[in-house]
């Protein structure tokens, strides 16, 4: 059984909460932004997807095509993807916290991050 935990992100304060979730101490999140900084060819997107995050806890509203609800039909826990030309980032929104990151990932590896986050959000909620 893993450990969750979830840690607020300091540089991205605004009215929606956003945490990483960390799962036994680690956060998939923070690896996903090391491998982008550490191969250099995406980290402009990164920069991109900070600022969408910070958007998001200020409340603005952004386009489908910058940032989607993912949730399949009948799930009562929204979930979403940030998009860039390349990159992925997905959370969703736990009401009593705000909105929580799990995971992030390349478009070319999409689907199998997407099964990923659901199964570990699926295993934080039920825990």
């Amino acid at each position: 059984m893993n450990k969750f935990a979830l840690k607020y992100i300091d540089e991205i304060a605004g009215r929606i909460k956003i945490f990483k979730l960390l799962v036994n101490n680690h956060c998939e999140y923070d690896d996903f932004e090391s491998q982008i900084e550490s191969e250099g060819s995406y980290v402009s997107e990164l920069v991109t997807i900070q600022t969408r995050l910070k958007e998001i806890a200020d409340g603005k509203l952004l386009p489908k095509e910058k940032f989607r609800n993912i949730t399949p039909k009948k799930e009562l826990v929204k979930e979403y993807e940030i998009k860039t030309r390349h990159l992925r980032v997905y959370l969703f929104h736990e009401e009593k916290t705000g909105r929580v990151i799990v995971c992030g990932g390349k478009k070319i590896t999409q689907q199998k991050d997407i099964n990923h986050f659901r199964r570990i959000k699926k295993e934080y909620l039920n825990r």
